[in-house]
C-alpha cells in the first residue's frame, strides 16, 4: 500500500489516454450536455469495476490465455463499437433537431446512456489485460487480498468518473463556440468514424492473433 501514489499515477495516465470511453463521453457532451453525459460516465466506471472483478477472477485468466475466448470478446467488442460508430455517423446533429419543430429534440434515456458506457468498457479486452498486469504489482501477499482489491478497484473507478467529467467539462466549454448544425454534423461524422476505426483495430488484432 506504500506504492498507492504510483498506482494512482499509472491509473490516471491510463484513463486519460483517448479511447472508446473517452470518445463516448465527449460525443454525449457535445450532442446533448455534460449533465446528460453523466449517466454514460457512470456506466463506463461501473463497466471498469466489473472488468476489475473479472481480471481478479479465474475468468480473467481464461479470457487472456484462451485464444478463442479472447477472439470472441474482441469480435463482440468490435461489432458494438461499429454499431455505435454507424449510429453516431448517421445521427441528426442537435442544432439541426432544435431548428425543427418544437419538441423535436429527444434526449436518450439515462438507462440508454448508462448501457452504452457500460458495454463500451465491458467489451473492450484491453482493460482486462491491464488489470491483470497492474494489480499483482501492488498487492501485498502478506495482507488480505479482498480488501486490497476493493481499494484499488474503487480508486480506479472514482478516477474514471473524475477524469471523464473533466473531459466532458472541456467539451462543454468548446460546444458554446459551435453555433451551427453543420459543425455538429462534422463532429458526429468524425466521432462515428473514430468509433469505426477502433472497431477495425480490434478486428485487425483478431486477424493478427489468428495468423500467429
Amino acid at each position: 500500500m506504500s506504492q498507492i501514489y504510483l498506482y494512482i499515477l499509472i491509473s490516471i495516465l491510463t484513463i486519460a489516454s483517448p479511447g472508446p470511453g473517452v470518445l463516448l463521453t465527449l460525443m454525449n457532451t457535445l450532442n446533448y450536455s455534460l449533465r446528460s453525459a453523466l449517466a454514460g460516465i457512470i456506466g463506463v466506471a461501473v463497466g471498469m469495476g466489473v472488468i476489475s472483478i473479472i481480471a481478479a477472477s479465474s475468468l480473467g485468466v481464461i479470457i487472456t490465455t484462451s485464444q478463442f475466448a479472447l477472439i470472441v470478446v474482441k469480435i463482440v467488442g468490435a461489432a458494438y463499437l461499429a454499431y455505435l460508430g454507424v449510429k453516431l455517423f448517421r445521427s441528426t446533429p442537435k442544432k439541426m433537431r432544435e431548428s425543427g419543430s418544437e419538441g423535436s429534440l429527444i434526449l436518450p434515456s439515462k438507462s440508454s446512456r448508462f448501457r452504452q458506457g457500460f458495454f463500451v468498457s465491458l467489451l473492450n479486452p484491453k482493460p482486462i489485460v491491464f488489470f491483470m498486469a497492474l494489480f499483482p504489482q501492488f498487492i501485498n501477499a502478506e495482507k488480505p487480498f479482498i480488501s486490497q482489491f476493493c481499494i484499488f478497484s474503487m480508486i480506479f473507478c472514482v478516477l474514471v468518473v473524475i477524469i471523464h467529467f473533466i473531459y466532458g467539462a472541456s467539451a462543454s466549454s468548446v460546444k458554446k463556440k459551435l453555433a451551427t448544425g453543420k459543425a455538429f454534423s462534422y463532429l458526429n461524422k468524425t466521432g462515428g468514424s473514430v468509433f469505426m476505426v477502433f472497431a477495425i483495430g480490434l478486428i485487425g488484432s483478431v486477424i493478427t492473433q489468428y495468423l500467429h
